[in-house]
């Protein structure tokens, strides 16, 4: 070691405490302002001397310049602010689709038990209907007829029958016009006749009661003899007529008389007496 080297060795020692001091200084300002601004720190760089230090006081600087700084750097390390716990969210309720009704259990089908039964009972026929009631013929006026007349008016009135025989497919007429007080048949009389829903059959005025000898037929004697066909009778004998006597001039000689037919019971006989 030179004289040169030993003469400036105290001045650089004196140098190196004040750059400590220094720092020291430095490094409690950064503390305390670290308290209020919290500034990043800018890490320092420890100067290290360029020569090798061998008094005590070299020592404890060193000891006390890493102090601080482990110091500093605890103060300006930033704490991390611990995280509030935030309000654990309610869960809202989820909504619940609508789910299909479930069917009903089917019933377990139960096995067919077949009753026998008993058979229809035959059923019976259908009772013959008896024929409608014969209705009541319209009104006539041949009481006022036979008034007009003068006299004893209508000569003519009905003592047997009206019967009814059997008679095929036809209305045969077998009539008596007879004078009881003489015991004679009279001629040359004919009848008007009509149907109840056909109207006046057609009788012609050529047949005509003759005198003399009567025949016999199934009810008794008649004088008088004419036969209807169904056609002139719409069909069919049965039904209700109306029939009175005409005398030789086609002028009324009695009352109207009423008869109904049914059954085929076509043969009519009548007597009409004139005493």
């Amino acid at each position: 070691m030179t004289h040169s080297t030993i003469l400036h060795w105290p001045a650089r020692g004196r140098i190196v405490g004040v750059l400590l001091a220094l720092l020291l200084v430095t490094l409690a300002l950064s503390a305390c302002g670290g308290q209020a601004s919290q500034p990043t720190p800018t890490p320092t760089k420890t100067l290290q001397p360029t020569f090798t230090p061998t008094s005590a006081a070299v020592a404890m600087a060193t000891q006390t310049a890493d102090a601080a700084a482990t110091e500093a750097a605890r103060a300006t390390a930033t704490p991390t602010d611990t995280p509030t716990p935030s309000d654990t969210p309610v869960p809202t309720d989820t909504p619940v689709s609508p789910t299909d009704t479930p069917e009903p259990p089917t019933a377990t089908p139960q096995p067919l038990i077949i009753t026998p039964t008993q058979p229809p009972a035959p059923t019976q026929p259908p009772a013959p209907t008896a024929p409608p009631a014969p209705t009541a013929p319209p009104a006539s006026n041949d009481a006022a007829e036979c008034a007009a007349l003068g006299g004893d008016g209508c000569k003519f009135r009905l003592r047997g029958g009206p019967t009814m025989t059997n008679s095929s497919g036809e209305l045969k007429l077998a009539l008596a016009f007879i004078h009881s007080g003489r015991n004679e048949a009279q001629g040359s009389y004919f009848i008007w006749l009509e149907k109840e829903g056909v109207g006046k059959l057609p009788v012609p005025d050529s047949v005509r009661s003759w005198t003399g000898d009567m025949r016999a037929g199934p009810s008794g004697l008649y004088n008088y003899e004419h036969k209807l066909s169904l056609d002139a009778l719409g069909g069919s004998v049965d039904g209700c007529y109306v029939i009175w006597v005409l005398d030789g001039n086609g002028e009324r000689d009695s009352l109207n008389y009423r008869f109904c037919v049914s059954n085929g019971q076509g043969e009519v006989w009548m007597e009409f007496d004139q005493a």
